[in-house]
C-alpha cells in the first residue's frame, strides 16, 4: 500500500510539472524578429562623384547610390527611417579625409531629390511610407520615413542622383568624405 501512495504522489508531481511546462509554453511570447534593416544586411553607399574641371565658375557634379531594399519583419510597427549624412569634403587622407587637409568643399552644397520607394511584394503596403529630398546633408536627413503603425514588409528603393555644387573658388585637388546611409527604428 505504501508503494501505491508513493506512485500516486509521483504521478501527481509529474502531472503538475507537465501542466506547468504546458502553461510556460502557451504563455511564452514568440522570439522577436529582426529590427528594420537593409535587406542585404549591408548599408548602401554613395558612389564617387564625377570629376570636374575648375574653370572659374561653379561646377555641378553627381554621384549615384546603388538601389537597395528595406525589410521590417519585427512585427512591432514602431516605424523606421532611413537617413543620409554627407560631411564636408576634404583634400586630406585618412578615414575622414581630414589628415593633412588644406581645403574643403562645403557639403551644404549637396542635394538629392526624393528616392522612389515601392512595395517589393503584394503583402507590403505603402501606407504611411514617405520619401523626401533635401539640400544640405551635413546633419542626418530622413530621406525615407515609415510612420508608427506602418512600414511592415519589404520596400525597394531607387535613390535619386546626389548632386554637388563645387564652388568656383575651390582649390584644385582630390576631395573625399564619408557619407553614411543608416536605418533606425522609429519615424
Amino acid at each position: 500500500m505504501r508503494t501505491r501512495r508513493q506512485l500516486s504522489l509521483r504521478t501527481r508531481i509529474l502531472g503538475v510539472i507537465v501542466a506547468a511546462a504546458l502553461v510556460a509554453v502557451v504563455t511564452a511570447s514568440p522570439a522577436p524578429a529582426d529590427p528594420p534593416g537593409f535587406a542585404s544586411g549591408v548599408a548602401p553607399t554613395v558612389g564617387d562623384f564625377n570629376p570636374v574641371t575648375l574653370n572659374g565658375t561653379d561646377q555641378l557634379t553627381s554621384a549615384t547610390i546603388t538601389p537597395f531594399a528595406i525589410t521590417d519583419t519585427s512585427g512591432a510597427l514602431a516605424g523606421w527611417n532611413v537617413t543620409l549624412l554627407v560631411p564636408d569634403f576634404r583634400n586630406g587622407t585618412g578615414g575622414d579625409c581630414a589628415t593633412n587637409a588644406t581645403a574643403s568643399i562645403a557639403a551644404a552644397n549637396v542635394s538629392m531629390n526624393a528616392p522612389v520607394v515601392t512595395a517589393a511584394d503584394g503583402t507590403t503596403s505603402m501606407t504611411g511610407v514617405t520619401a523626401s529630398g533635401f539640400t544640405d546633408f551635413t546633419s542626418p536627413r530622413k530621406i525615407i520615413v515609415a510612420a508608427v503603425g506602418d512600414g511592415a514588409g519589404t520596400y525597394d528603393v531607387a535613390p535619386a542622383i546626389v548632386n554637388l555644387v563645387v564652388s568656383a573658388s575651390t582649390l584644385a585637388g582630390t576631395y573625399c568624405t564619408q557619407a553614411t546611409i543608416a536605418i533606425t527604428s522609429g519615424p
